[in-house]
């Protein structure tokens, strides 16, 4: 049991409390995950299990996929449908949505909301909120929107306005905060009523499991797991030195490649140094 699961993580459960649900599951101390999904949102959870823990590091960088429901006219001290209403400015004018989206395409910097999991001074940023403490200032992040689009049409219920939304964009995204900055654009303040992520890296939704499923079937072997990363087939003689985590002269020009055996099997992870690679991770 070495490898990745992907989990359909159910509104109201924390990341931890998730990973722990797997660890009884399979019956193992080692699992992990690659990226702390809010308790509030769905979606793709990339969990490593056992060996598995160790590509986690190769995976934490990737792009995500989210789609929400961003609500505008209204906003809550969280960004999201959780929180406490503390503003109402409702738009005075029916805003072009797909424009304003088109806008937010490219370069994106956002600073991390206050009820986040952003330590500063050894504490996460949620508990200086909770606690009615100064909330310490933190520095704003350049992400990168691939897309972002509008995939439902706007509805109107009393003073506020709901649309259907999907991003692609680079790891570390709040998409609490995207919510509000697109309504900020419309002249107003806006929070999401819901978040579901759909995508991290390559794994999709549509692989992910429950965690009433049979979770052991679902682990996906550990060269799979690393689809994006280039493979070379290695001799016997070259599997020996993998052993001993020696360096390596391979006819391969990749910068990170994974070494595989002839049956397919994820033998370790090594990086180019100049004129040999040398070993980053050993799975044998």
């Amino acid at each position: 049991m070495d490898g990745i699961l992907i989990i359909n993580k159910p509104l109201g459960m924390s990341s931890h409390h998730c990973v722990s649900r797997v660890r009884k599951a399979l019956n193992t101390k080692k699992v992990g995950h690659s990226g702390t999904l809010d308790v509030e949102a769905s979606g793709v959870l990339v969990l490593g299990i056992n060996k598995g823990t160790k590509l986690l590091n190769y995976l934490n960088q990737d792009d995500k996929r989210y789609r929400f429901t961003l609500a505008i006219g209204k906003t809550t001290d969280t960004l999201d449908h959780t929180g406490v209403f503390m503003t109402e400015k409702p738009i005075e004018s029916v805003p072009n949505i797909d424009e304003i989206l088109s806008n937010f395409i490219g370069p994106y910097t956002q600073i991390p909301p206050a009820y986040s999991a952003v330590k500063v001074e050894g504490k996460k940023l949620y508990e200086y909120a909770r606690n009615n403490e100064t909330i310490p200032k933190i520095a704003a992040r350049t992400l990168t929107i691939h897309t972002l689009k509008r995939v439902s049409e706007l509805t109107t219920i009393n003073s506020e306005h709901f649309v259907d939304c999907e991003v692609h964009a680079s790891k570390g995204i709040y998409v609490r905060v995207l919510a509000n900055d697109i309504a900020k654009k419309c002249h107003s303040v806006g929070y999401t009523q819901a978040i579901h992520r759909l995508q991290a890296g390559t794994f999709t939704i549509e692989e992910a499991v429950t965690l009433d499923d049979d979770l052991a079937s679902a682990i996906i072997p550990m060269n799979e797991a690393l689809r994006d990363m280039p493979s070379m087939i290695v001799s016997i003689p070259e599997i020996q030195k993998i052993k001993n985590g020696q360096p390596l002269v391979l006819n391969h020009h990749a910068e990170i490649l994974k070494c595989i055996d002839e049956n397919g099997q994820l033998l370790a992870i090594y990086e180019r140094n100049d004129t040999y690679y040398k070993a980053k991770n050993v799975f044998i």
